[in-house]
């Protein structure tokens, strides 16, 4: 499962197990090589480690933890390089609902864009830059992430 030092668009796709500390290296190498404007997709099981990448990818962009209310579905982070913005599309009932998340204001607004559950949005869903997928792993701190896009 070794992650190759340039996780730029130049990746290999397939999937690897990661370590939660290979997690947040990933997530650091991504930040530094997406371009301002990009759109992530978070794919994947329930608690398999979107969160903990949003989270992975503030840190590395020096983000603050914005507060939000406890149900909100768009959570800003300030960031010195710009807003990283994170959209939670799993309590969407319907993909039209996602027209109140307002995508097109969030992309002009955003240094990046990340957003969990995007099939819940259905064709709102801006197109991601980078689609990655989470699988539980074999063991509690492996993640199987594999890059679609």
């Amino acid at each position: 499962g070794e992650l190759p030092a340039d996780m730029g668009d130049g990746a290999p796709a397939g999937a690897r197990d990661v370590t939660l500390e290979e997690l947040e290296a990933y997530a650091a190498a991504l930040w530094s090589t997406v371009p301002p404007g990009a759109v992530i997709w978070l794919s994947g099981d329930l608690g398999a480690g979107k969160t903990t990448f949003v989270q992975a990818v503030a840190r590395a962009a020096g983000a603050r933890e914005a507060r939000s209310p406890p149900f909100a579905l768009v959570h800003e982070h300030d960031a010195p390089g710009g807003p990283l913005i994170h959209v939670d599309c799993y309590r969407l009932r319907d993909p039209e609902e996602a027209l109140d998340l307002d995508f097109p204001g969030l992309l002009g607004t955003a240094r990046l864009l990340l957003i969990e559950w995007p099939e819940q949005a259905g064709r709102h869903a801006p197109p991601p830059t980078v689609h990655l997928t989470f699988r539980h792993g074999a063991e509690a701190d492996v993640r199987r992430l594999e890059r679609v896009a």
